[in-house]
């Protein structure tokens, strides 16, 4: 009996191992389903944060999150490639824009907001 004990808790070992990445903190990881109803409040709160910051000058929308990172670092960054619209100009349309929001104690901040016309590398 003693062997398969041994060896059931050698898989269970094996299994545990390999669903870890090999470098969970530091490295960016792809975000597998950017549909959760917590990725969008992170979008949704970043483009809140953009206009808050541009005194609502040309007020943005969310339409969409095209791609999605994270990083577990002192909390959680998240980098995402969102098409937003409103404003006047370019914008009226929609445009796609990276950003880049750090999750610590619940409390979010906005890094950076900036257009682009590609998706993440």
């Amino acid at each position: 009996m003693k062997p398969v004990k041994f060896l059931v808790a050698l898989i269970t070992v094996a299994v545990v191992l390999s669903s870890v990445s090999a470098n969970p903190y530091g490295g960016w990881q792809p975000i597998k389903n950017i549909h959760t109803y917590r990725v969008q409040e992170i979008a949704k709160s970043a483009v809140a944060m953009h206009n808050w910051e541009n005194n609502f000058k040309h007020r943005l929308t969310l339409v969409s999150i095209r791609r999605g990172l994270f990083q577990v670092a002192d909390g959680v960054n998240y980098k995402l490639d969102v098409m937003a619209a409103g404003g006047n100009g370019l914008d009226s349309k929609g445009s796609m824009y990276r950003t880049e929001v750090h999750e610590r104690l619940g409390t979010l901040e906005l890094k950076f907001f900036t257009r682009i016309f590609e998706g993440l590398n």
